[in-house]
């Protein structure tokens, strides 16, 4: 519970640092819709699906739990979303970009290809740790073929093969692609089994070696992982 409440004050801080509450009473209190106020209402109401989403459940959450968790009207709530799967939708895009952004920023502070490939395993398991049951939600939610959030999985798969070729091989022959996304598939894999079964830190820690090892072994042949 502590971790959940950490985790949602991080993602609250965020909001604000959008403008936040503030910004978007005092947009709506003068009558007009505002540059911020469609984006932050659209953030709210996300953030506060989150819990929601984490606690019951996709099948058992419904629109009324999301409005009265996010304390908008029914008519704002459909102003910004057709139904539940959108808002969902919107969380996993949200995530996915802030860890490629995360992945990204880390290419310059690294320093070698080895240490980057190492540090990104570490930051994706400590992310998917911090948020935690919503994580585990849309990954199991994106697995299914005929789900919206299948395709947002397929698109985040190939931004993060195209960022693994950028910095590992710039114009020099690149891995298969599919090198990239069977590395991608047992990061996920490890990631639903620890999550699932709420394993041991040192068992976590372990993992983030192993799968380290791993893609610095197959992406950087001949290197060694220090």
């Amino acid at each position: 519970m502590q971790q959940e409440l950490a985790e949602l004050g991080a993602v609250q801080a965020v909001f604000e640092d959008l403008g936040g509450y503030g910004a978007l009473a005092q947009q709506q209190e003068q009558g007009g819709e505002g540059p911020l106020v469609g984006h932050l209402q659209r953030t709210h109401i996300q953030l506060a699906a989150i819990a929601v989403f984490a606690r019951k459940g996709l099948a058992e959450t419904t629109v009324n739990d999301l409005l009265a968790a996010a304390n908008v009207s029914r008519r704002t709530f459909y102003k910004y979303f057709e139904n539940k799967m959108q808002v969902l939708e919107g969380i996993y895009q949200t995530a996915v970009a802030l860890l490629l952004s995360r992945f990204r920023e880390m290419q310059s502070i690294a320093g070698s290809p080895q240490a980057w490939l190492q540090a990104m395993v570490e930051r994706y398991f400590d992310y998917h740790l911090a948020v935690g049951p919503i994580i585990r939600l849309m990954q199991e939610e994106a697995l299914r073929a005929d789900s919206p959030l299948a395709a947002q999985r397929q698109n985040a798969h190939v931004e993060m093969a195209r960022l693994l070729a950028e910095r590992l091989h710039g114009d020099s022959p690149q891995a298969d692609p599919l090198t990239y996304r069977a590395l991608l598939w047992a990061l996920e894999a490890a990631s639903l089994d620890l999550l699932g079964r709420a394993a041991r830190r040192d068992e976590i820690e372990r993992a983030k070696q192993v799968l380290g090892q791993l893609l610095i072994a197959t992406l950087c042949p001949g290197s060694s992982s220090t």
